[in-house]
């Protein structure tokens, strides 16, 4: 990566927009080189994020620039850090990372709260897919759906429910997270929070809408055997679609094939068993989420919050991936060299 090429975010600002306008040096190469997750920023084209900075109120403009905002909730995703009151404490001691993340002051606490109640984090979503497939035109042609669970934060979070996770096979009160994912780098495209009693074949048709003329780039889907439906196959099929699961034969006291597909098209058990292989990434993206990232800890409450919560973190994820397929690494992986 070029010094000329780091976008480095510091006081000059764009007048009216709040947006710090990107300056080069050899000492702010250094630094970013030097804070991985600050690195992985860097990937992102944020001009297309110049929408935050619209300003539609009467009165004074914003005191502190929404993508600035944006870009230090991000660096908390990608640096695992617990919190927001962590986030704060960090940029405290270290002026040089405010400034690069486009501050010229310290936000305090309740200000990136207020932010973190406005995120649209499905619109960022689409934007980063968008980047992820100018760079690789396969991106979303093999799609992966599975469901993930998430504990509450307190058992007096009212819209929390009792669930069962299948991994872990236990009984847990949460939220259940459904996502929809590139099974060739590992990537979430989009993701619905429900109460954890939700069950996970209620939510593919609802996120394929999500997906919406994206999901023309979808040459094949693959889920478990809990999406298994008739009616999701009708659906999607005849757009050039085919789902791939097992069936379900506790539905039904009929003779039916191993996969409902093969109801459709003549395909060997064989080849469907080498197909279906494919579906497994998803437990694997699940265990990057959670384990490299911050999807198994959640410190609010609330469905809206929690939602904005998932949201950074694959955000997050999306970002590593951007970085990585820039780079020419692999994207399939949070372990950034």
């Amino acid at each position: 990566m070029g010094i000329a090429a780091v976008g480095v975010f510091m006081h000059s600002k764009n007048v009216g927009t709040g947006w710090q306008m990107p300056v080069s040096c050899f000492d702010c190469h250094c630094k970013i080189l030097s804070d991985i997750p600050l690195m992985m920023l860097e990937a992102v084209d944020w001009q297309r994020f110049r929408y935050l900075e619209k300003n539609n109120k009467i009165g004074r403009p914003p005191q502190y620039s929404r993508i600035a905002l944006l870009r230090a909730l991000l660096y908390m995703e990608l640096a695992n850090l617990s919190s927001v009151s962590e986030l704060v404490r960090i940029l405290k001691g270290d002026n040089y990372k405010m400034r690069i993340l486009g501050f010229d002051q310290l936000p305090s606490e309740s200000t990136f709260s207020r932010f973190k109640d406005q995120v649209d984090t499905d619109r960022i979503m689409v934007l980063l897919t968008s980047m992820i497939w100018k760079k690789n035109p396969d991106f979303m042609s093999m799609v992966g759906v599975d469901s993930t669970s998430l504990p509450a934060f307190t058992r007096s979070d009212p819209e929390a429910s009792w669930g069962y996770d299948h991994i872990n096979d236990k009984m847990y009160y949460g939220y259940k997270i459904h996502l929809l994912y590139d099974l060739i780098t590992l990537a979430p495209i989009c993701s619905i929070v429900t109460p954890a009693n939700m069950h996970d074949t209620t939510q593919l048709l609802p996120l394929q809408r999500k997906m919406g003329s994206r999901i023309l780039l979808v040459k094949g889907l693959f889920a478990d055997i809990a999406y298994d439906s008739k009616e999701h196959l009708e659906r999607i099929y005849p757009i050039g679609i085919p789902l791939i699961n097992r069936v379900n034969r506790r539905n039904t006291k009929k003779e039916l094939p191993r996969y409902r597909i093969q109801e459709y098209i003549p395909f060997h058990d064989i080849t469907m068993n080498k197909l279906y292989k494919n579906r497994m990434h998803c437990e694997y993206t699940n265990y990057l989420l959670k384990e490299h990232l911050t999807l198994k800890r959640v410190k609010t409450t609330g469905i809206l919050r929690v939602t904005v919560k998932t949201g950074l973190t694959l955000i997050a994820r999306q970002i590593q991936v951007l970085y990585q397929v820039k780079q020419g690494a692999n994207p399939r992986t949070t372990i950034i060299e």
